[in-house]
């Protein structure tokens, strides 16, 4: 009988914790879609240098559509040399693993560079880290879509 209370106190105690868990990822996944947003559809836009620093991490890299290695740096350098850039983006899915969370989804940039125009579409997948008590994107990868 005293095992059997143990074993249903157990499963009782997993299942709350699993249900805690479950609520804490909804509320994660959700503050890691609004970071997206601000970084991707306000930052890029508006130039915006500031909210990037703060949310890329010092060690950040990226990987473009054409296989290009990036740093935090250099992206920051690119977005402010821009003439104009719209990053939207759509289908987004979080996933919380621990301290960090993966983002996947479609993406669409338009705009110019340097009088030259810029147009690519494709998919994403970026990572953010929950470091120092906040999020901050460690890295980023854009791959053409077919």
């Amino acid at each position: 009988m005293r095992k059997r209370v143990c074993a249903l106190l157990f499963i009782l105690m997993a299942t709350v914790a699993c249900a805690a868990q479950q609520a804490d990822d909804s509320g994660i996944k959700t503050k890691i879609m609004a970071l997206e947003q601000l970084l991707k559809l306000h930052a890029y836009q508006a130039k915006d240098a500031k909210v990037l620093d703060a949310l890329l991490d010092d060690k950040f890299v990226a990987v473009d559509p054409v296989g290009k290695l990036q740093t935090k740096a250099e992206l920051l350098e690119f977005v402010q040399m821009s003439d104009s850039l719209q990053y939207l983006t759509s289908q987004m899915i979080v996933r919380v693993h621990n301290n960090a969370a993966i983002v996947t989804g479609l993406f669409q940039l338009k705009g110019a560079v340097q009088g030259r125009s810029l147009q690519q579409s494709g998919r994403f997948v970026d990572t953010w880290l929950f470091k120092e008590g906040h999020w901050v994107a460690i890295a980023s990868l854009s791959t053409p879509s077919k």
